[in-house]
């Protein structure tokens, strides 16, 4: 199991959406900690590789929790919707 850490703009962010949401968020959280590392449930998680340090998994129609992995830790950085993950992706390839 890896160790999660979660940011400050994530817990801002959670704050701000529906209990519903907020809960499948903690939820898929917790999924990716225990099967990070392991490809083949990843697949069944829907974690999915966005750049090089970079993952997301769709928790809701819309939003997704985007993770930074830094070596032994992976950081539950925010939850963003599609178009804001595609708009942070454009701005961390500079």
């Amino acid at each position: 199991m890896i160790r999660i850490l979660l940011s400050e703009r994530i817990k801002k962010t959670a704050g701000k959406l529906p209990p519903g949401v907020r809960e499948k968020a903690s939820q898929a959280i917790a999924d990716v900690a225990a099967a990070f590392g392991d490809p083949h449930r990843h697949r069944g998680l829907g974690l999915r590789k966005l750049a090089r340090r970079s993952y997301e998994i769709r928790v809701h129609l819309q939003w997704r929790v985007v993770f930074i992995h830094d070596q032994n830790t992976l950081v539950a950085y925010d939850i963003m919707t599609h178009d804001e993950v595609s708009l942070w992706l454009r701005g961390q390839r500079k």
